[in-house]
């Protein structure tokens, strides 16, 4: 009898690790996750000199889960005259005239356990870069913070948010 209560205590230990090690560590991608890309965008350019928010581009974070990307289309209805002979906006134009959609790189990926929901996030008041960093000032953008469990229990604390179990595993 005692040697199964030992078992199961040790079962009930790894099973606490293994939780913890999944929430703490390496279940999302990592910090400072910087991918290529099939288009270098210049987040810099767009939001800073051309002061566009991140929602033009973004639209369905304030709608939906998913934060969306544009349609090549959106690029292009300034594209096909604006800077149209450089490099990068002739790549823009090959997907647009092939009618295929940009194969984005995700950069900000969280396990599929998670939900994390957009909308709830924006119409809280939560600013893009409290998750995803300064990207109006990254020439590539990349995984700034890192996004695993303890940081977003301790940022739903700091913003007297809930933080049960059922808010983002559902």
């Amino acid at each position: 009898m005692r040697r199964n209560w030992a078992s199961l205590a040790g079962l009930f230990a790894v099973a606490a690790a293994a939780i913890t090690l999944s929430a703490y560590s390496g279940a999302s991608s990592a910090e400072g996750y910087q991918p290529s890309q099939p288009i270098n965008f210049p987040h810099p350019t767009h939001v800073k000199t051309l002061g566009m928010n991140c929602l033009y581009c973004h639209y369905t974070a304030s709608k939906s889960p998913d934060p969306g990307l544009p349609a090549v289309g959106t690029c292009m209805g300034c594209h096909l005259i604006v800077a149209a002979q450089k490099p990068e906006i002739k790549k823009l134009a090959q997907y647009a005239n092939s009618n295929k959609p940009i194969p984005w790189e995700r950069i900000h990926k969280l396990p599929e356990y998670v939900r994390f929901p957009h909308m709830r996030h924006v119409s809280a008041g939560v600013t893009c870069q409290k998750c995803h960093g300064q990207v109006q000032d990254m020439a590539q953008v990349y995984q700034q913070e890192s996004l695993n469990m303890g940081w977003c229990v301790n940022c739903h604390l700091e913003n007297k948010a809930r933080y049960d179990c059922a808010t983002c595993h559902y």
